[in-house]
């Protein structure tokens, strides 16, 4: 008795202490951080490995303390972050019989320069002889200037450069450094890109015929099978498009040492050498060559192949120092969490531990304030933080009677339906139509949990420059009905819609797992059943079978969230050589003149000729219907009273981040909009 009354006496006096301590410690930290933000986390302590953020909360700490190259701005735009200017340039190399042939070609394009310059024409810049190699280097990746450039040399009996592609059931590595030690024909080779353990392609230049037996010689030692050496292309010159990226003078990691060139290829480096799922991967994975130039003043970057997004690969990439990643090549979670590396962003790391972290502007700046993150905040916790006015932000928003007002950060992916364009029901347009227009988003936005948005029906994410933010079709059941009759499917006396031949039935696959995907398809089905249309829920095992049904178009439709990326390349989702099995096509869409736009589109390499194309794709491609756009998700915090925001949020979607506390971007000479510089801006 005497036990229970102590606890009933001591509970509420506990309480108490807990509270006035939090206070305390909330105050204390607000006094010793004037003009300081306190956000509260019910998240443990993060890891903060910049390039695998688990939650939104970590990729806004990330863009507080690291530097991309390229940040993408408030707007929409492509704003200077470590680099400040841009150039796209492209080399073709060719080989001559020997150095005599190829000074003799130089003097042939020589004299094209005359009265008529054609030079400028061809936006030729120089060309230079090294032994038997003839380099023209061209200010713009202008392929009409290229190919008439190379014509005026066709004729001189030029060494073939060959691209071969090699495959082993085992590792390459070991052998192939064994075989460029030990053979004398490894010269010919002229390039030499690895796609993965087990493959990599090489350019030859002149004839491959011993050089591939003196290949198989040393890849087949030790092999029960030996390696497939098989022929790519074969050309008369190697072209490479090549970027440069200028670093902007003065720019310092947060422990005082310049930032350079030689870290940004460190760490493009050191992010080819794993297999984290960034975005735009396959870009970076197209990198032929890097090079650290002008005393670490530019990155020198030469590409595989033609690919004008290969610029988005930079954007919102953080950068590590070069001195951080030698120390851990292997970077694994334990290096993040207890060596944190040093950024070049606004804020540096002052204190970390496993209840919290305090960041502070790296450059003294009035207006810029510091951030101290409470990490595991219980709900208790967080209501005192809320009542007391301890607390500028709770994240994620707790109870909203104690709230002021709500942010909503950026949408980073959105639910969609694709449909299989080859299934007996689907392939037909105007049914896929009739499903667009008998979905209630609107139903589905407030009948599912969680901070929900609505989502254009645009290709690309609504906060990029070039987004067209295309007007989803609006709820229309009896439209869709209409249509869905007008094709060939009236419905019965049971409300099933029905052809001569079936009824209007398919299965719609879904990520398992997930409580939003399952919820979100159960209402999905119950709206198509006022259509007339049978749907029924298959749930995928895991990820990896999701996968492979998808490549193998196994499926009828599918659920799937879409992770928005900084791209305008759509030609692996689109284009027809993609909707064979393996391929990412998995609508299965195919239509030339499609495929014509998507190939411009991705081959475009000026980013304010962009939105034009991507205007002209959509007008293309919108009307066939291969997607249903569902909603877009967004994280939720609740700014308390306390906080005083420097700038509003802009734009046609909410584009909140912790950015937005830091106030408005200053936009002055030494930090330009990210622009391309033409080579005689120099």
């Amino acid at each position: 008795m005497i036990l229970a009354r102590t606890f009933i006496i001591g509970f509420p006096l506990l309480v108490a202490a807990v509270a006035a301590w939090a206070v305390h410690e909330s105050r204390q930290s607000r006094i010793d951080r004037t003009g300081g933000v306190v956000v509260m986390l019910s998240q443990n302590e993060p890891v903060l490995n910049p390039f695998l953020p688990a939650t939104e909360v970590e990729q806004e700490i990330s863009d507080l303390v690291h530097e991309p190259l390229i940040r993408l701005g408030a707007d929409g735009t492509l704003q200077s972050g470590l680099a400040e200017f841009w150039r796209w340039t492209q080399d073709v190399t060719c080989w001559f019989a020997d150095e005599a042939a190829a000074k003799h070609a130089q003097e042939l394009l020589h004299a094209q320069i005359g009265q008529n310059n054609r030079w400028t024409e061809w936006h030729l810049d120089s060309v230079r002889v090294m032994e038997n190699r003839l380099l023209m280097s061209f200010n713009e990746p202008n392929a009409e200037g290229v190919r008439q450039a190379f014509e005026i040399v066709a004729g001189l009996n030029l060494k073939p450069v060959v691209y071969w592609r090699i495959e082993s059931h085992k590792p390459l590595r070991q052998s192939w450094d064994r075989f460029m030690a030990g053979s004398k024909l490894a010269v010919q080779i002229q390039r030499v890109w690895f796609d993965g353990a087990n493959a990599c392609e090489i350019v030859v230049a002149g004839d491959s015929q011993r050089l591939l037996e003196d290949l198989h010689r040393f890849l087949d030692i030790s092999r029960d099978e030996p390696a497939s050496i098989n022929p790519m292309a074969e050309v008369g010159a190697l072209s490479e498009p090549v970027l440069d990226l200028d670093i902007r003078p003065g720019m310092h990691w947060h422990d005082g040492t310049p930032a350079t060139a030689a870290d940004a290829k460190a760490t493009l480096e050191f992010l080819r050498g794993n297999d984290w799922p960034l975005p735009n991967r396959e870009a970076l994975s197209n990198i032929q060559t890097m090079e650290s130039q002008n005393k670490g003043a530019r990155l020198h970057v030469s590409f595989r192949r033609r690919q004008g997004t290969a610029l988005c690969v930079f954007v919102n990439l953080p950068m590590l120092p070069a001195k951080w990643l030698r120390a851990h090549p292997a970077a694994q979670e334990s290096d993040f969490v207890h060596h944190a590396p040093p950024g070049a962003g606004t804020h540096r790391i002052v204190s970390r531990d496993p209840r919290s972290l305090l960041l502070a502007p790296y450059k003294k700046d009035k207006e810029m304030p510091g951030f101290l993150f409470n990490f595991a905040a219980s709900p208790l916790m967080t209501q005192i933080g809320m009542r007391t006015h301890a607390v500028d932000l709770v994240w994620p928003a707790a109870d909203r009677t104690q709230l002021e007002r709500l942010r909503f950060t950026p949408p980073r992916q959105r639910l969609v339906v694709l449909w299989n364009t080859r299934h007996d029901v689907l392939k037909h347009e105007r049914c896929r139509e009739a499903l667009t227009l008998a979905t209630d988003k609107d139903e589905l936005i407030h009948a599912l949990p969680g901070r929900l948005g609505h989502a254009d029906a645009s290709l690309f994410a609504p906060d990029l420059w070039f987004s067209t933010l295309a007007k989803s079709q609006p709820f229309q059941l009896e439209q869709a009905r209409k249509i869905l009759t007008e094709a060939g499917w009236p419905r019965d006396d049971k409300g099933i819609a029905r052809s001569p031949e079936r009824s209007f039935q398919f299965t719609l696959l879904v990520p398992g797992g997930d409580a939003l995907h399952t919820r979100t398809a159960e209402l999905l089905v119950a709206q198509w059943r006022k259509l007339g249309a049978e749907v029924k829920i298959e749930l995928a095992t895991d990820s990896q079978a999701l996968a492979q049904r998808l490549h193998e178009h196994r499926f009828d439709a599918v659920l799937l969230d879409q992770r928005f990326e900084v791209s305008w390349d759509q030609l692996p989702w689109w284009h027809s050589s993609q909707a064979k099995t393996g391929g990412s096509n998995f609508c299965g869409i195919s239509d030339p003149q499609t495929d014509l736009i998507l190939e411009a589109l991705a081959a475009e390499y000026d980013p304010e000729q962009v939105p034009r194309r991507v205007r002209e794709l959509e007008s293309r491609l919108l009307p066939q219907h291969p997607m249903l756009t569902l909603f877009t998700t967004h994280d939720e915090a609740a700014a308390m009273p306390t906080l005083h925001e420097k700038r509003s949020a802009r734009g046609p979607v909410s584009n909140w981040t912790l950015h937005t506390l830091t106030g408005p971007p200053k936009l002055t000479p030494t930090a330009p909009l990210f622009q391309l510089q033409l080579r005689t801006q120099e």
